[in-house]
């Protein structure tokens, strides 16, 4: 699933095995293309309340539309077998989330952690007027509004592009993972740094060049003068920032160790990135991360089960190295998709582009179990599932009870936050 074409790509070279500090500020800062996210939006100070910095969201994006009703299974609505003859799938089948609910054995990980108290699965999430596009999907749920303007920021990048959380010695937001830039990075200076998996070498250098050399043509860029507030101004400010924020990385990556099985997939490469990181220190709040693969129209039953054995393997991972790194009390993640798949499966044994699918939020802070109704598939609007909670809700309650920030101001309007945080006991 590709993202906006409109949008700049950003790439940040991988922190290879054999790679050292200085190429990877060569690879990193040879176009340029990752600019820094400055402090921005002065004026929400007021708005704000206890921030909290040291508090970090990883952003799990399954991208192409996650079939949600064969990810937490309605199994005993007769109607859910009558619509999907060849992908329902029984109680048999799988993990045990209610008398008429289960989860895919495929995410028994996941499994362990709801058992825990430590997921919440909400149920039902959309917006009002779907649209079942996934470009259309993808900007509402980056930007959080729902005709977003061109020139809309990501809804993420309006926290991290202020104080504190932007303050000079931090990476507030990274992606992890290659690919194109999604639009929920990119604020008003440009996408976030975005860096691929450790096993990637650092880009080849052109023709009679280095890494070397492009460091040193980089650092008189960044020490030389210019009129305060001029192109040439700008370009060495940003130039300073992501040497900077390159620099940042790389030492986290140098210090920051794993030692859980990924698997061999993608999401198990940026998910193991994320978590040595942090495990290394990184001053960061926000980690992308992205799968692809969930627009499954033809013979969705293999596809969809190994997503999500992937998928259920990485965070399992993921989960047990950031323990390992003690910072299990600082990390929350969020996982979610553009939108669910339609109720009956189509004639090519998949599922087209539909409306409401649950999400997860995965943390020890995180006031696990069901959130919201499940899905009533007796009441459908025009063959979806129609939307129970909306997806802003989600991310005001991640802004106001996660990060302590007020919500309105960075959603553009009031959402209720969902009861998600401030576990109990």
């Amino acid at each position: 699933m590709k993202a906006n074409q409109a949008l700049r790509r950003s790439t940040v070279p991988a922190v290879g095995s054999g790679a050292t500090r200085r190429e990877f500020l060569g690879g990193g800062l040879s176009a340029l293309a990752a600019l820094p996210l400055l402090p921005r939006f002065g004026w929400l100070d007021a708005a704000l309340g206890s921030r909290r910095t040291d508090r970090i969201v990883v952003l799990v994006d399954l991208a192409g539309g996650n079939d949600g009703l064969n990810t937490v299974v309605p199994h005993a609505d007769p109607l859910y077998a009558k619509a999907r003859p060849t992908l329902k799938l029984a109680a048999g089948d799988l993990l045990p989330l209610s008398p008429e609910l289960g989860l895919r054995r495929e995410l028994a990980p996941l499994h362990r952690r709801f058992e825990a108290g430590e997921l919440a699965i909400v149920q039902g999430v959309g917006y009002p007027r779907p649209d079942r596009s996934h470009f259309k999907s993808i900007d509402i749920w980056h930007t959080a509004q729902r005709e977003p303007d061109s020139a809309a920021p990501g809804w993420i990048t309006r926290l991290v592009e202020q104080e504190p959380f932007a303050a000079a010695g931090r990476t507030p937001l990274l992606m992890c993972g290659g690919g194109s830039v999604p639009r929920a990075i990119v604020g008003a200076h440009g996408p976030a740094p975005q860096v691929d998996r450790l096993e990637a070498l650092a880009p080849a250098a052109g023709p009679g060049e280095g890494a070397a050399a492009r460091v040193a043509a980089l650092e008189r860029l960044a020490e030389s003068g210019g009129t305060s507030g001029s192109p040439l101004d700008f370009l060495r400010t940003t130039t300073r920032a992501a040497q900077r924020q390159s620099a940042q990385v790389a030492r986290a990556a140098e210090r920051g160790s794993v030692r859980s099985d990924y698997g061999r997939a993608p999401i198990g490469g940026s998910l193991r990135l994320a978590a040595q990181l942090i495990a290394g220190g990184l001053e960061g709040n926000v980690f992308y991360v992205r799968q692809d693969g969930y627009d499954t129209h033809a013979f969705q039953a293999d596809a969809h089960a190994l997503l999500l054995t992937d998928l259920g393997r990485a965070l399992g991972a993921f989960w047990d190295d950031v323990v390992a790194a003690g910072a299990i009390e600082r990390v929350v993640v969020l996982c979610w998709s553009e939108f669910g798949r339609r109720v009956a499966e189509n004639g090519s044994k998949g599922t087209d582009h539909g409306a409401a699918a649950p999400l997860f939020v995965l943390g020890r802070d995180v006031r696990g179990g069901l959130h919201g109704d499940a899905p009533r598939l007796d009441a459908l609007v025009d063959g979806d599932l129609p939307h129970a909670i909306d997806f802003r809700r989600v991310y005001a309650a991640l802004l106001a009870q996660w990060f302590g920030v007020a919500p309105e101001p960075i959603l553009g309007a009031a959402y209720a936050p969902l009861p998600l945080f401030g576990r109990a006991g």
